[in-house]
């Protein structure tokens, strides 16, 4: 990762103006490695900024940032039509968690901006971000968290133990709480975040979520259906949801007795529609997502259908997975 990190470091010292970009309705993933990189990027004495959610948070985003306010961590943030109007001088925009140019939070800010740097750690597709001076992008990364960890572990910089807790919340939903998506290095990173100050305790509080939440995703799980031997499909409705609910709905079906494998389906834009695909081992999910564009792994795989409804990509998989499992 070295490469990634010098280039890092050149393209920030060559730019007097850093935006840092993530998806929208950003997760504590995407925008805790936001304020991460934020602090790395003011330690390099350049100016910076990171641009505003135009949706609503997370609930425990917006318990995270509440609390780094409560504790005197700023960070500056503009929306869309402030950086539009503003007079910057080819400044360097950096997006985390995402390649997609219809995920991004504002896509006026992508096509404005003309030096671009893009780190992502989801299953890459032809539908991408290109027009890029540097590019990263790895699956088998638990989190673009554990890609800070590596760049703050690199640097050897210090920053805020409740910045460090931010983080490894994001890496604990990442992980599914280190079931999924880890190797030795999400570990290693893991005890790097808790050595330099993250608080488990703090943590839990963090990820605790409102009941309505819950029921929510419940009520989905209840009209789950089961499209082939100990495998289950479950549909969300046609609102925009975020990555996490999509992944956190595929992961509870999973805990089901018997179930081998889980997929569950939703929305993450107006054009896109994003499945999340789990597997105890028995059945390849990567190989199944493949056909459809995506891919991943044996237990955890994704795709995202452009130009489809949540009812077509339910139609599309199951006769997939026919295809597949004989």
């Amino acid at each position: 990762m070295r490469e990634l990190f010098e280039n890092l470091n050149e393209n920030i010292k060559k730019h007097d103006e850093v935006i840092i970009m993530t998806h929208s309705r950003p997760d504590l993933d995407g925008m805790g490695s936001a304020l991460a990189l934020y602090k790395i990027i003011e330690s390099m004495d350049r100016k910076c900024y990171i641009v505003s959610p135009l949706k609503k948070l997370y609930r425990s985003l917006d318990k995270a940032m509440k609390l780094l306010d409560d504790n005197g961590i700023n960070f500056e943030f503009k929306d869309e039509k402030e950086i539009i109007n503003s007079k910057h001088v080819k400044p360097l925009l950096i997006i985390l968690d995402t390649q997609k140019p219809e995920l991004v939070e504002s896509d006026k800010v992508l096509d404005l901006i003309n030096d671009k740097i893009v780190i992502d750690h989801h299953i890459g597709s032809l539908d991408t971000i290109n027009d890029t001076i540097y590019k990263y992008s790895d699956a088998n990364k638990s989190s673009i968290v554990e890609v800070m960890a590596e760049y703050l572990n690199y640097l050897e910089l210090e920053i805020s133990p409740l910045i460090m807790t931010v983080l490894l919340s994001g890496m604990v939903v990442d992980t599914s709480s280190f079931n999924i998506k880890t190797t030795a290095r999400t570990f290693e990173m893991a005890a790097y975040l808790a050595k330099n100050g993250a608080d488990f305790v703090l943590i839990q509080d963090l990820l605790k979520e409102p009941r309505e939440e819950m029921v929510e995703r419940y009520s989905f799980i209840s009209n789950s259906e089961e499209i082939a031997e100990d495998v289950l499909m479950c549909k969300m409705d046609d609102k925009i949801h975020g990555n996490v609910d999509i992944a956190l709905l595929a992961k509870e079906l999973l805990k089901f007795e018997d179930i081998k494998a889980s997929f569950a389906i939703g929305r993450l834009s107006h054009r896109i529609v994003g499945i999340s695909a789990r597997s105890m081992g028995n059945i390849n999910v990567g190989e199944i997502m493949e056909r459809l564009g995506g891919g991943g792994h044996l237990t955890d795989a994704a795709a995202q259908i452009k130009d489809k409804s949540v009812e077509e990509v339910a139609k599309e998989l199951k006769k997939i997975i026919k295809d597949v499992i004989k």
